[in-house]
């Protein structure tokens, strides 16, 4: 008999902790706009039991995920490979990591080890209140399209390179957009009697409708997705990021959030209307580690040397009061050679990075967990390549090594392919090795 249950537990940090998603905060966190929450999903066919995890978190490092699939396994008997945890990546929540890296993260504000020591416990017990409501239930799955709310910000000019637009470009603007992904995808279960018992919603676009209220804490549009659908149909609703690296929202500021939210949430409903349900579900799941090759970094030396000079280059200008924005320009510059300092240091040596992929198999639908923030053009290219009709591909999911940009981004320049660990290649070997997690995976069923 297939099973599932679902729950939702409240993650809100204390006001004052930092926060993750822009460097240029400089404190802590000084108000919540709404409450955070952590919501899971359990699924059992009689023969395989699996979970969802779903978080208004920037990330998932893979520390915080061992954790807690190591709490869910003594308490539930879920295995860590049938376990996936994902975030929403809102940039106006808690710093996650057990120790702070200056690209994503304030620093002048000390990290909160008590809020992560209880984040881990919470995210287990979503799990296990979850596992322990379970009941019998129907589930089935479907897709429609929202074009109205994101787009590309690796906008291209004529010569081919990369145009960073973080807001929508002005008319007249002489730049071509890049893809992007306007599926929106829907999981429904429901119990016997036709009740509502969770919505799984995934799309891809960067939760940063917030940038006017930096030191605010929120769950950005996704919040407000999932509080439509809550609030029409009942049960608990989770959202998982698609594959939004290079996709933004079409507005920022003011109520962008709530109005991108509530589109996102009236297209899910719609889809949700006409999704049909069946009791007869086969569920499998599998995880694989996979090396991805890393990019060729500048010697430490170099790079340490390079940092100077810029310092050196921004002080003198602070001195002498050059144009706020060329100051601007030497300290952006600044920012990610220290970054890629950073970087330099802790992959000396290397030459390619661990990290995860899942696969769970649901009926006739398939969940792919990816990590990292992977670009557009990689999740619909596994969704083409998978023969799935509903393919959900989740970014963020079990780790956080950053960017995971396509072979083009990187001749083309810009913000992702420049701060990414990662070389040419990476993304596409990452989506080789899915599709044949995916096909192992069904073959289990």
């Amino acid at each position: 008999m297939f099973k599932a249950g679902s729950a939702r537990v409240n993650i809100t940090p204390f006001v004052g902790g930092p926060m993750a998603g822009y460097a240029a905060r400089t404190r802590g966190s000084e108000t919540v706009d709404d409450e955070l929450f952590a919501k899971a999903l359990v699924l059992d066919d009689g023969r395989t039991k699996t979970g969802i995890v779903t978080s208004d978190l920037i990330g998932v490092p893979p520390e915080l995920a061992a954790e807690v699939r190591d709490l869910v396994a003594q308490e539930t008997g879920i295995s860590g490979d049938h376990l996936l945890l994902c975030a929403s990546h809102t940039h106006f929540g808690p710093a996650v990591r057990r120790q702070m890296f200056r690209e994503n993260e304030a620093t002048d504000a000390p990290q909160d080890q008590a809020y992560l020591t209880v984040l881990a416990r919470k995210l287990a017990t979503a799990v296990h209140l979850a596992h322990d409501g379970r009941r019998a239930a129907r589930a089935g799955a479907g897709k429609g399209e929202i074009h109205t709310i994101s787009y590309n910000r690796r906008t291209v000019r004529p010569d081919g390179k990369v145009e960073m637009h973080l807001r929508y470009p002005p008319p007249g603007t002489d730049v071509t957009f890049g893809p992007k992904d306007p599926e929106v995808n829907v999981l429904k279960v429901e119990d016997a009697a036709g009740g509502v018992m969770a919505t799984l919603v995934s799309f891809g676009c960067h939760p940063v409708s917030s940038v006017d209220r930096t030191y605010a804490i929120t769950a950005d549009y996704p919040g407000y997705a999932m509080g439509v659908v809550e609030e029409v149909e009942g049960g608990v609703c989770l959202f998982a990021l698609g594959c939004a690296g290079n996709v933004v929202p079409i507005q920022r500021e003011g109520r962008s959030k709530v109005q991108v939210g509530r589109s996102l949430g009236g297209r899910a409903l719609d889809v949700f209307q006409w999704i049909r349900t069946t009791d007869e579900v086969r569920l499998a799941a599998m995880n694989r580690k996979i090396r991805l090759p890393l990019k060729v970094f500048p010697s430490v030396a170099e790079l340490e040397a390079e940092v100077a000079r810029l310092e050196a280059e921004a002080a003198k200008g602070e001195g002498e009061k050059v144009s706020g924005e060329d100051l601007r320009g030497i300290r952006n510059v600044l920012g990610r050679t220290k970054g890629m300092l950073s970087k330099a240091r802790r992959f000396e040596g290397q030459t390619h990075l661990e990290t995860e992929i899942q696969a769970i198999a649901v009926g006739e639908s398939q969940v792919v967990g990816l990590p990292g923030e992977v670009f557009a053009e990689t999740g619909m290219d596994i969704k083409q390549r998978s023969g799935i009709p509903n393919t959900f591909v989740f970014s963020l999911s079990n780790d956080t090594p950053g960017y995971i940009p396509i072979r083009h981004a990187f001749w083309q320049g810009g913000y992702e392919s420049d701060v990414s660990s990662f070389g040419p290649g990476a993304a596409e070997e990452m989506a080789d090795e899915a599709l044949g997690l995916v096909r192992e995976c069904r073959a289990k069923m």
